[in-house]
């Protein structure tokens, strides 16, 4: 992988944590056949479909919700958490596509 390729889209994502979890998150869809790929690249390698989809500014990372909805998720039965996708107390990562 690039690392200069790396740097930008970690300029454009905010912080290395953030870029590879917007990462995860993406190569997770496109492995799972939910979203075919937004860029037109010969790789089948979802790491760098993934980047460049970035790159190009096909994908961000979802604001997180305002606090009346955190507080709302913080008081929700344990069950509704988990079939939302979260764990105990934590909040989900959203993949934005634009």
């Amino acid at each position: 992988m690039d690392l200069q390729r790396w740097d930008r889209a970690k300029e454009l994502v905010g912080s290395t944590f953030e870029l590879t979890t917007l990462i995860q998150k993406r190569c997770r869809e496109l492995v799972k056949g939910k979203q075919r790929k937004l860029v037109d690249l010969e790789s089948r390698n979802p790491i760098q479909i993934a980047l460049e989809e970035i790159l190009q500014g096909k994908i961000h990372l979802a604001p997180p919700p305002p606090p009346e909805v955190m507080e709302e998720m913080a008081t929700a039965a344990p069950e509704r958490r988990r079939d939302e996708g979260t764990q105990s107390g934590g909040t989900s990562i959203e993949v934005k596509i634009d």
